[in-house]
């Protein structure tokens, strides 16, 4: 296989695990989360401004920030992949729609960009994330009075 033809699955990859993990989060499903994140990895500015550690962790700090919303919907955007052998830096824009459970005409949007590092698991194509930041450009709450 072409070294390009290989990099290309490599991103492809990588776009497939940050859509799982986007789907895993409007679904709820928390073994789902878990699977996207290295057992080491490091998080930033997501439940906390301090670094947290741990794919568990982090998956019991999303369980926690879903539970005043109904429902949510996670739309990814442009990404950027730069490679260095068997490690990624990725940055990926996403947009979040989260309605609230207790008042669903209150709706907040979140503008951010995931920053991730990400490791090769094994021979293949597959990734782990190893390091997220999350980069918030901006909030907007909005209540229907209608």
């Amino acid at each position: 296989m072409s070294s390009d033809l290989s990099r290309e699955l490599d991103r492809l990859a990588i776009m497939d695990l940050l859509i799982r993990y986007a789907r895993a989060v409007d679904s709820h499903d928390f073994p789902g989360i878990r699977s996207c994140f290295a057992d080491d990895l490091v998080f930033t500015n997501i439940g906390s401004p301090d670094a947290q550690h741990g794919g568990d962790t982090y998956t019991e700090t999303i369980r926690r920030l879903l539970v005043p919303f109904g429902a949510t919907q996670h739309l990814l955007g442009n990404q950027v992949v730069e490679f260095d052998g068997d490690v990624a830096h990725v940055e990926t824009d996403l947009q979040a729609t989260h309605f609230m459970a207790d008042d669903p005409d209150t709706i907040t949007t979140l503008w951010a960009t995931y920053v991730d590092d990400m490791r090769r698991v094994g021979d293949g194509h597959e990734w782990t994330i190893t390091h997220r930041d999350l980069r918030t450009r901006g909030t907007q709450r909005t209540t229907n009075t209608a």
